[in-house]
């Protein structure tokens, strides 16, 4: 059993408030390839980046479980 972080939402609002992860990646001082990285679960956001990424896409602070915490139980 392994759990991993699921950014569905997120991306969903990534998209609606920048076009693309790629415009959203220029406002986070990072790559598209790092963005999709965390997307993806392969890679965490740290603090900062999730404060940063917060503030950006104008998610409250009550918000911010289920944008980036929301996650999924596989079982292999």
């Amino acid at each position: 059993m392994f759990i991993i972080f699921n950014h569905e939402k997120l991306e969903e609002r990534i998209n609606a408030m920048f076009d693309n992860i790629e415009a959203f990646g220029k406002f986070m001082g990072m790559s598209k390839q790092r963005i999709n990285s965390r997307l993806k679960s392969a890679t965490e956001f740290t603090q900062s980046e999730i404060e940063k990424a917060a503030e950006l896409l104008n998610i409250q602070p009550e918000e911010i479980q289920t944008y980036f915490f929301d996650v999924e139980v596989c079982r292999s």
